[in-house]
């Protein structure tokens, strides 16, 4: 039988909303006033539980229904929020007054109750129409979409070390943004290129469809994947970039519990645990060396604070831009969805495109230059309209994720894969609605294969009982 995903989830998915909303209301009305500190460690606390609780309540049937879209995009706005306030802050209270961080938390409260409400928005139906009219993957099928991401992916990153591994593996060791395939070594001509090697996020999904079905592979295969796969966890951790191996992690883990014949809970927490608990002890690493390089892993994690947690401070720099949006700088209006939608064009194709908005982040905040700040899609969204847009855009947000949820209600297995990598732009656009609409790239590639080149190769429809050939 199929994995579904969405039949007959209404019911507990209310009960779950019902949570949410009753665990964000009264952590509204009961802020506490005293310090900055204080009201970011109260709201980790509360929403923590009351996400946890509607977690439990959504999964409790068959955990399969937690490999949701609504459900990891609330996870990860949690952990851009409020995770890190769940460890000790010193000196933020110099940083932030009480009154804004309490406006910047009910800009965040607002953001949740959006995504919660948003995903009732959408009927509840079976699998859509995306799915139906997709046919199943063969083992061989699955591994040439393994090379092709591969080689492609990592063409761009090759061809500026002409070909040379160990020159990659070295460069990928120097600080973030000093490599010679970075975007701005190779110029607008090369910027097409670029966007190919987004390629590179279907890695891990394609492996974990692999290792869920290990007897459909013969053994090259699996040390092919296995491999490239540690090759590309090991991109992703010298980057620094923690959203990036965090996504890596979430898109195998998410297809191979789908495409897992049978799992249990127990079997689910043997396997999921260790994988979360290993990445969140990489992440808090990657920080110690994300400007120094992994080279300098040593002398840069020495001083590391094992005691706290650092998250980028994304709720502190919405606290500040409720500060600062009205009062001194007016709302950007339709400004940040437009760039949004723009940014993957090259320049190359689009000259006299827009060099980004008017007011940013760094701007309105008064940042040192050079510098990057992050505020989720929360605080991007209330730049553009206030706790208004904060409300209509988080409601976009669920309904889209509860209408995505309808393709991975399918026992097919390239359904699935389609599905899984969404969850890469899903889990972006929480943390910026600016850079979510590249990494829906690789999603819409692996569409076109699957609408225009897979039926010509592939078997027709399969049926329920899944039984392709071996390689």
């Amino acid at each position: 039988m199929g994995h579904d995903v969405t039949a007959r989830a209404a019911p507990s998915t209310a009960v779950s909303t019902a949570v949410i909303l009753c665990g964000l209301t009264l952590t509204s009305l009961l802020l506490p006033s005293d310090s900055a500190v204080d009201v970011y460690s109260f709201g980790a606390i509360s929403v923590g539980l009351s996400l946890s609780l509607a977690t439990v309540i959504e999964g409790r049937a068959d955990i399969r229904k937690l490999i949701r879209v609504d459900i990891l995009m609330f996870w990860v706005l949690y952990g851009l929020t409020f995770l890190e306030f769940l460890f000790p802050q010193p000196n933020l209270d110099l940083l932030v007054s009480p009154a804004d961080a309490a406006n910047g938390t009910h800009a965040v409260l607002v953001g949740f109750a959006g995504l919660a409400v948003g995903r009732h928005l959408v009927p509840w139906r079976g699998a859509s129409r995306v799915s139906t009219f997709l046919i199943d993957l063969r083992p061989a099928n699955v591994f040439l979409l393994f090379m092709l991401a591969t080689l492609l992916g990592y063409l761009h990153i090759f061809l500026a070390v002409n070909f040379d591994p160990l020159e990659a593996l070295r460069q990928m060791s120097l600080p973030r943004f000093s490599q010679s395939w970075s975007r701005g070594g190779y110029g607008d001509a090369y910027a097409l290129l670029y966007e190919v090697g987004a390629l590179i996020y279907l890695i891990p999904p394609l492996a974990g469809l692999i290792y869920a079905r290990p007897k459909d592979y013969k053994l090259s295969v699996k040390i092919v994947a296995t491999t490239v796969l540690l090759f590309t966890l090991f991109y992703g951790f010298s980057s620094g970039t923690r959203n990036v191996l965090a996504t890596y992690v979430i898109t195998f883990a998410a297809i191979y519990f789908l495409a897992k014949p049978q799992i249990s809970l127990r079997q689910a927490l043997l396997l999921g645990v260790p994988m979360l608990v290993v990445s969140l002890i990489a992440m808090v690493y990657m920080l110690s060396f994300r400007t120094v390089g992994l080279s300098n892993f040593y002398s840069s994690s020495a001083g590391l604070d094992s005691a706290s947690v650092f998250v980028d401070h994304n709720i502190v720099n919405v606290s500040h831009l409720t500060a600062e949006f009205p009062s001194v700088f007016d709302y950007l209006g339709l400004e940040i969805p437009f760039n949004a939608v723009i940014r993957p064009i090259p320049r190359v194709l689009w000259p006299g495109k827009p060099e980004g908005l008017s007011v940013t982040i760094e701007s309105a905040l008064g940042a040192a230059p050079g510098m990057t700040l992050s505020c989720a899609f929360v605080g991007e969204a209330y730049m553009a309209g206030g706790l208004v847009a904060v409300l209509i855009i988080s409601l976009v947000f669920g309904a889209a994720a509860a209408m995505w949820n309808r393709v991975g209600n399918s026992n097919l297995q390239f359904a699935q894969l389609l599905y899984a990598s969404g969850f890469l732009c899903a889990a972006l656009a929480m943390r910026s609605m600016l850079s979510m609409v590249p990494f829906m790239l690789p999603t819409i590639a692996l569409w076109i294969f699957g609408k225009l080149w897979l039926p010509r190769f592939s078997l027709r429809r399969a049926t329920p009982a899944f039984n392709p050939e071996k390689l």
